[in-house]
């Protein structure tokens, strides 16, 4: 790495960590922009998820830089927490409004329960929002990997029937 980039960061981890934050913030942004005013949770939910498959596909470094491989020896601190919160937060207001059964355990909901007293949503909810986003992430990754080649490519249709069900599964409709 050049030294002049250490001119404006100390480290190499402050500058990872100031390209993630930027990253998060992006997308956040991407998806505040996208949501509509007024709408239903599925369209909402169906905005949302468009919207980051979108900016995933147009920012494929920036994607991976927070959602693919670990960068050996770089552990994320703290204050990337709010920038990936950014990112849930929108898809928690419009998927976790009620409790989804396979995510009622009592230790999820205690695990959760700091998250869903901070966000006004359902611990249930909440656990159910984490694993669809999970699964949306892991699709968009597969794609931008070119795993899907020769199966689902390009992944509109499969990326919609995975949105379609993630409606379903989260009683948006």
């Amino acid at each position: 790495m050049s030294s002049a980039v250490y001119r404006y960061f100390p480290t190499r981890e402050a500058l990872l960590t100031a390209l993630i934050v930027e990253s998060y913030e992006r997308l956040a942004d991407a998806l505040t922009e996208a949501l509509p005013t007024r709408s239903s949770p599925a369209r909402r939910w169906t905005v949302l998820a468009t919207a980051f498959r979108r900016w995933a596909l147009a920012h494929p470094h920036e994607f991976q830089l927070v959602y693919g491989t670990p960068i050996p020896e770089y552990v994320a601190p703290p204050e990337t927490i709010p920038a990936a919160a950014a990112v849930a937060r929108p898809f928690l207001e419009a998927g976790a409004t009620r409790r989804v059964e396979g995510f009622t355990s009592r230790r999820l909901a205690e695990q959760l329960a700091p998250l869903a007293q901070e966000t006004g949503v359902d611990p249930a909810g909440a656990g159910a929002v984490l694993a669809e986003l999970a699964a949306l992430v892991g699709v968009v990754s597969l794609e931008l990997a070119g795993h899907l080649v020769g199966t689902a490519d390009p992944a509109d249709h499969l990326v919609d029937a995975l949105v379609e069900r993630q409606v379903t599964t989260l009683g948006l409709r």
